[in-house]
């Protein structure tokens, strides 16, 4: 580690220490009342305090711009709620089929498409990567699996080569650049979360196997989203960037406000900037045109929006997301014999994650978390700050 990174690290250390006691002081001066809790929409009988937290939210200034919320139960819309803004300064407010990116939720819709190709028998979770795709098996990575690009087991976090805005909107490069990369781990031996190549090497997968030969984006088109009337997609025409929120990132003390009340984000501050080894700065600066700070917001850029990232830009209203996996659930997408295999983790282990630092309950494409009312049963979908799903 540099002298100067050190030297920043300390500083905001100090910073941190700081703002969260200055925090503290702003926090309980504010009066919750200044804020406007109307919310609209409905939720059924027995999900009231759905309703009670989400006005609270707002009430409380959680939620100073826009949220929505929406739960299917037994394929039953029970819970349709939003509020607030989708642009609070061009006075836009936040309707029903307002949409917002998912960032990582996005993942899970591109997962989502792997799990059809495996219904279909077009693919298996075991099969190399290098049976359909021979480029890729260079520098290593002869011997990873779908099941290992899936749980983030395929040593790719970054690649070697910087990933341009041109690489992303053009297959050909960014796959190149792909192959071209050497694991930053043996594949297969351990899991460390990728963010964004994830999805470049879903798409990889996809294009490959598919009899079409589609892009994810096109493949969930036409497959799911288009004959299920859903408004779910990855990357958006300019002329639709109107019909999604704008984003903004909290102020200082909103954020520190929030590590009071939740002292986890402290540690995901300390994985962001302090770490000591250097993946998380190469898959910061692996993207110098997608930057990762409090102060920027790089998705609200028309260009970056339309991308069809598999990983990262995914748009979707909570009532159209909701209803995607309900369908899952439901039996309406999957048979039951892929169903039940995704519906439990691969990676289940106590384990130290490369990336995360904390161990994460893994596989298929999604994440897991033990389902509070079925014993030995699991929830998953894929989380992320702005939006969470779960099954």
């Amino acid at each position: 580690m540099s002298p100067r990174r050190s030297d920043e690290t300390v500083g905001l250390v100090y910073l941190l220490l700081l703002s969260i006691v200055i925090g503290s002081f702003i926090s309980s001066l504010l009066s919750p009342n200044i804020y406007d809790d109307t919310v609209y929409g409905f939720v059924d009988v027995g999900f009231e305090k759905v309703l009670e937290t989400f006005r609270r939210n707002f009430g409380e200034g959680l939620e100073r711009e826009g949220a929505a919320i929406a739960i299917y139960h037994k394929g039953r819309l029970v819970v349709d709620l939003w509020g607030g803004y989708a642009d609070r300064e061009a006075n836009v407010v936040w309707k029903r089929n307002t949409r917002t990116v998912l960032f990582s939720a996005t993942k899970a819709i591109s997962s989502l498409c792997i799990a059809v190709l495996v219904d279909e028998g077009l693919l298996r979770y075991e099969d190399r990567l290098v049976d359909f795709w021979p480029e890729y098996g260079g520098f290593g990575k002869e011997n990873t699996t779908v099941e290992d690009v899936l749980t983030h087991k395929a040593g790719l976090p970054y690649l070697d080569e910087d990933i341009e805005m041109q690489d992303v909107a053009d297959f050909k490069r960014i796959q190149k650049k792909i192959e071209r990369s050497k694991p930053v781990w043996e594949p297969g031996t351990a899991s460390g979360y990728h963010p964004l190549t994830v999805g470049f090497l879903i798409d990889g997968i996809i294009r490959r196997v598919d009899k079409k030969g589609r892009d994810v984006k096109t493949f969930f088109m036409e497959e799911i989203a288009r004959p299920n009337d859903l408004a779910i997609d990855i990357g958006v025409k300019r002329e639709e960037w109107w019909k999604v929120a704008r984003l903004t990132m909290p102020t200082l003390w909103e954020f520190f406000r929030d590590c009071i009340t939740n002292p986890k984000l402290i540690g995901l501050l300390g994985i962001m900037y302090a770490r000591f080894d250097d993946i998380i700065w190469k898959i910061k600066s692996n993207t110098k045109w997608l930057p990762i700070n409090y102060d920027t917001m790089a998705v609200n850029n028309p260009e970056v929006l339309e991308l069809p990232m598999p990983a990262l830009t995914g748009v979707s209203s909570a009532a159209d997301l909701s209803r995607l996996f309900s369908l899952v659930i439901d039996g309406s997408l999957l048979s039951n014999r892929t169903l039940q295999t995704i519906s439990s983790p691969t990676v289940d282990n106590w384990h130290l994650e490369k990336v995360t630092l904390w161990p994460i309950r893994k596989g298929h494409g999604f994440f897991y978390e033990k389902n509070p009312l079925v014993p030995g049963a699991f929830t998953f979908g894929h989380p992320v700050t702005e939006v969470n799903i779960y099954m």
